[in-house]
């Protein structure tokens, strides 16, 4: 026990959580100052916080969460008025911890004239703003029930007593020390490691009921024993212990050898018979951190013997290593391709006597498929729950009234896209609330509401999941992209409005008058483009004068495994996610009408353009015998007809990205190796559809 790096990663993980939680609450409780149940919950997790801290020996940590904890407190009871100026100094202060906790992430120790600012306006905050009403300390003065303590042992060796001996005749002293921490502590494993430590400083520790391993793994309930030798008072071990958080009580015993004789036990004698071990006398008293004396309640239940602790089922979920879970899905990928090829061998040789176990393997396979995928999900709003924080500042830097708005954060997507979304979101979060919404004065005379709205929508379309972020401000002008544009040089003649709106993914382009400290150097728009292009997604601008820009983002649900529909054209096949497909009819030619430019096929009463892949892939002539079908695929509310040769049929295939050297080829996902080896390419229906068809009426 030299140091607590096994306890780090844990407690990050959990100050993580605990930062989150406190951004969304607080905000939450800028709009809603009423809700005593989010006080409540930002009490305790200020709480928390600042017990792991101090529990981790971070200092600096755990003197700005309680000075924060101070201001909660006050706030629950009502003696501190929940306004936009103890929520900005509050959300100043949880950005510090986040400085700090990444600072400790490094190895850094944050020196505590860094939060010296933060302590003198939150000490202010609490002189200048509560009421006239004197404060009591409910903690100072309230009387803590502590359950009766009786330092016990069950598993006392004849070593440990022969050690005992030792001790004596070198003039150590052994303690039976109880220790109690509080029900609430949320590292009990963290915090017993650090005070077996310092007891360590003082002496040595030959035994702990229950064992070592489960004290420091946290499994046991809240009271834990040790025997301990020391040549120091007990009042001096008791001071050393007494000293710490999510201490609830202690006691000591000094032990002899005469006691110990009486009360090492049979293994046949229950827990409860146990005599206690030291008279009156010579027994520290129970210690509790306020120093009152404990009312007596009734005897606590006792652990399982052998120091073996009770398992609740307190924990319903682990966190894993995103490098192993990338580990285990190549794994499963390989499986599904493996499965594969063995199904053709298996139709290929005839093998009937081992189909039926290989379509076992093959339903073990799809549910281990399956499952690893949606262990993979993750919600979007892991990301997006940082936003509402982002605009409340950038409303307050740039002076503008602004909401935003979030639906559909529950979609899920692959976690590797999850992770890679943030940064694109936050450049086009940033560019609408600067260039996107208007001044107050501006709004005003458009007859627009004084609050600017951005709004982020999330939700899954087949395979693909399709983000959109919307304001209600100026928009974009083509003409003025148009003019910007030729001033760095760039051929814009014969574009159309929609082509030029995508000229502000070019890079460096920037149409902004002047460059503030939210966005206007013409970067972040080109890293949007090329981080959604790299995630096998495709990003989509639509705009009005005076209305607002609507920006669409659409991704992958999975980089990994999907269901397909395999099919042939002009002899080549060809991969189709299953995911967008609604129907697929077979037909003659005949049913396909030519209108101006533009093969439609009439479906459910409306024209549908008509794509054929062989000219939108740009490969020969359809061969002549043919059995054509029309691939039904519906992208937000429009349908559009894909035209094959031939079905050949649905297939699971693993996705392999393509690479840097062939990422201009942007009508395929991907590709795949088919159990008979044979490499196939795997196609991109939105990227198809948009490149192939035009509007057409109906």
């Amino acid at each position: 026990m030299d140091d607590n790096s096994q306890y780090r990663e844990l407690f990050f993980e959990e100050t993580d959580d605990h930062l989150e939680n406190l951004n969304d609450a607080i905000l939450e409780l800028e709009n809603y100052p009423e809700r005593t149940d989010l006080v409540d919950s930002i009490f305790r997790s200020a709480h928390t916080l600042k017990g792991m801290a101090a529990t981790m020996g971070y200092e600096t940590m755990t003197k700005l969460t309680h000075r924060m904890e101070n201001i909660f407190q006050l706030f629950k009871d009502g003696t501190l008025l929940v306004t936009a100026d103890s929520i900005s100094l509050i959300l100043d202060c949880l950005d510090k911890l986040s400085a700090i906790v990444d600072d400790l992430r490094d190895e850094i120790e944050t020196d505590m004239s860094s939060i010296t600012d933060l302590l003198a306006r939150l000490k202010e905050l609490e002189i200048t703003n509560t009421t006239s009403q004197q404060i009591d300390t409910p903690v100072d003065n309230a009387t803590k029930k502590v359950a009766p303590m009786e330092v016990r042992f069950k598993e006392l060796s004849e070593t440990d007593k022969m050690l005992i001996t030792q001790a004596a005749e070198k003039e150590f002293i052994s303690l039976g020390i109880m220790i109690r921490l509080e029900a609430d502590c949320m590292m009990k494993g963290a915090r017993a490691y650090l005070l077996q430590n310092q007891l360590e400083q003082l002496g040595e520790i030959i035994h702990s009921e229950p064992g070592t391993d489960l004290i420091e793994a946290g499994d046991f309930e809240t009271d834990f024993t040790l025997l301990f030798l020391t040549q120091d008072t007990p009042s001096k071990v008791n001071e050393v212990l007494q000293d710490n958080p999510d201490v609830e009580a202690i006691k000591i015993e000094v032990m002899t050898d005469d006691t110990l004789n009486d009360f090492i036990p049979s293994d046949d004698v229950a827990l409860e018979e146990l005599p206690q071990l030291m008279s009156p006398e010579i027994s520290q008293p129970v210690t509790t951190k306020d120093n009152n004396k404990p009312d007596e309640l009734p005897k606590a239940t006792a652990k399982p013997a052998k120091g073996k602790a009770e398992h609740h089922q307190s924990h319903q979920s682990i966190k894993v290593d995103l490098g192993r879970l990338d580990s285990f899905m190549n794994l499963v990928s390989e499986l599904v391709v493996y499965r594969t090829r063995l199904e053709n061998l298996s139709k290929q040789y005839d093998a009937t006597e081992i189909q039926d176990p290989l379509a076992h393997v093959g339903r073990i396979t799809t549910e281990l498929q399956e499952l690893v995928l949606k262990i993979r999900m993750q919600q979007v709003s892991v990301v997006t729950n940082r936003f509402p924080r982002m605009v409340r500042d950038l409303s307050k830097d740039l002076g503008k009234e602004m909401e935003l708005i979030i639906e559909g954060d529950e979609t899920e997507l692959d976690r590797t896209v999850v992770s890679e979304l943030s940064e694109p979101l936050i450049h086009l979060i940033r560019n609408s609330a600067d260039h996107g919404i208007e001044s107050l004065e501006r709004r005003r005379e458009l007859g627009k509401p004084d609050v600017g709205t951005i709004k982020l929508t999330a939700y899954q379309q087949g395979n693909r999941v399709i983000i959109t972020l919307s304001d209600d401000g100026k928009g974009l002008n083509p003409v003025l992209i148009a003019e910007s544009a030729r001033r760095k040089g760039l051929d814009v003649d014969g574009l159309t409005d929609k082509e030029l709106l995508h000229i502000i993914f070019h890079p460096g382009f920037s149409t902004a008058q002047k460059v503030t400290n939210v966005s206007g150097r013409g970067v972040g728009m080109d890293v949007v483009h090329s981080k959604i292009e790299s995630l096998g997604g495709t990003i989509e601008l639509s705009s009005e004068i005076d209305k607002g820009t609507i920006t669409t983002i659409n991704l992958p649900l999975t980089l990994s495994i999907i269901q397909s529909l395999m099919v042939k054209v002009s002899g080549q096949t060809f991969a189709l996610p299953l995911g967008v497909i609604e129907k697929v009819i077979a037909i003659n030619e005949e049913e396909i009408v030519e209108t101006f430019d533009q093969e439609i096929y009439m479906y459910r009463g409306k024209a549908t353009p008509v794509i054929r892949l062989n000219d939108v892939l740009g490969i020969s002539d359809r061969h002549k015998d043919i059995h054509p079908h029309l691939i039904m695929v519906l992208l937000g509310k429009k349908y559009f007809a894909l035209l094959v040769d031939e079905l050949i049929g649905q297939q699971e295939i693993v996705i392999k990205k393509l690479g840097n050297e062939l990422k201009h080829l942007t009508k395929y996902l991907g590709a795949t190796i088919l159990g008979n080896g044979d490499i196939i390419l795997i196609l991109d229906s939105h990227m198809i559809c948009n490149e192939g068809s035009v509007s057409v009426n109906g």
